[in-house]
């Protein structure tokens, strides 16, 4: 992506009022009997002229009569004088909020940059500019005030910063918008989906990520892995499309693999659930225990059977042989089962740390 000049000279542009004089010259015709044909004043068309003044539209019309040159030709030069004056005067659009705002998406741009969305070498207000049109958005600093259509895990852990959290939010509803999912979603299918998503997991091929968009695809969800910035401790986004078809976006800030399968059911679970209607709430970790609760409780059953998984509590048996055994019961990886364990403190969070997988997904 080539970098654009900003900031052009206005020595540089020419105003239609100069068109006009050269014509008039040409033609060997006055200030005042141009104004006469027009029927404007004198006064008038010298301030065009000079600049002074813009072509209206209905002075360019009345320029069509008076010249025999087309109402069209005048309003597009005025138009496109209009576009390059405001290309120039741009910079000054920029205010110190956005500065402030720029200086918590360093790492934003930093992707951005990388992925062809901005130019590798600009000035820091320029990039305020290409942060604009990379994230739609007419000013930076309205990110803080975006409040997505959608629910959202977060991290009770970290620290939120809400112009990172709002370009998160822009970077994920800019990709729903371009990505189109015809099938509608039916709860009553997640039994199935969700037998299908497990065999995922254990077939753990190296297009997992591909695998998953396309499975999903086929049941209605629209599901990516987007990368997640230090600012926007979010796990996951969803929010409801056209046709009854749902986007569904996860992180994987914490990139062990266990973390990144509960947090799917979770967000799963708030669909099946019904948690995201047309005009969705916003959900974190503090928002409405009943449907955080639920969902957990979704993922929780979805990849462990509860009363199976009672039993093998029960047994006492831990060790990696027993726990690989009842893993591939349950049709899951090996970690989910340690994960749960550990989380549980029925082993230590060192325990069979060669069993864990951590995921780096583009």
């Amino acid at each position: 992506m080539a970098a654009k000049k900003i900031g052009t000279s206005l020595d540089f542009l020419i105003h239609p009022g100069e068109t006009l004089g050269d014509i008039l010259v040409e033609r060997n015709i006055t200030q005042a009997e141009l104004a006469t044909r027009t029927g404007v004043t004198a006064a008038y068309v010298c301030n065009v002229i000079a600049g002074k003044k813009d072509i209206s539209v209905k002075f360019a019309l009345a320029l069509e009569y008076a010249l025999g040159v087309p109402k069209s030709f005048w309003i597009n030069l005025q138009a496109d004088y209009d576009a390059e004056l405001l290309e120039v005067k741009v910079m000054d659009t920029i205010t110190e909020e956005e500065k402030i705002a720029r200086d918590s998406l360093k790492d934003v741009v930093r992707y951005l940059r990388r992925i062809g969305k901005m130019p590798a070498r600009e000035s820091v207000n320029e990039s305020i500019l290409s942060l604009r049109k990379a994230l739609q958005i007419s000013n930076i600093a309205n990110l803080k005030g975006i409040m997505p259509e959608g629910a959202f895990r977060l991290s009770a852990k970290a620290k939120t910063d809400p112009y990172v959290m709002g370009a998160w939010i822009r970077l994920c509803q800019i990709a729903g918008e371009q990505r189109n999912v015809n099938t509608e979603f039916d709860a009553g299918k997640a039994d199935e989906l969700v037998g299908k998503i497990k065999d995922i997991m254990c077939n753990a091929r190296e297009t997992v990520q591909e695998d998953l968009v396309n499975l999903f695809g086929e049941y209605g969800i629209d599901f990516s892995v987007v990368r997640n910035f230090r600012g926007a401790p979010v796990q996951g986004y969803i929010s409801k499309k056209k046709g009854g078809a749902y986007q569904m976006v996860l992180t994987i800030r914490g990139a062990y693999a266990d973390i990144f399968w509960f947090s799917l059911f979770h967000e799963l679970g708030h669909i099946v659930n019904g948690d995201v209607g047309n005009s969705a709430n916003f959900i974190d970790y503090n928002g409405d225990v009943g449907k955080e609760a639920a969902a957990d409780k979704f993922a929780r059953e979805c990849l462990i059977e509860p009363d199976e998984y009672r039993e093998f509590v029960a047994t006492g048996d831990f060790s990696l042989a027993s726990i690989k055994a009842f893993a591939a019961r349950q049709n899951v990886k090996s970690y989910i089962v340690i994960g749960r364990l550990q989380h549980e403190k029925r082993l230590d969070y060192n325990a069979y740390a060669s069993e864990k997988v951590v995921y780096r997904w583009a």
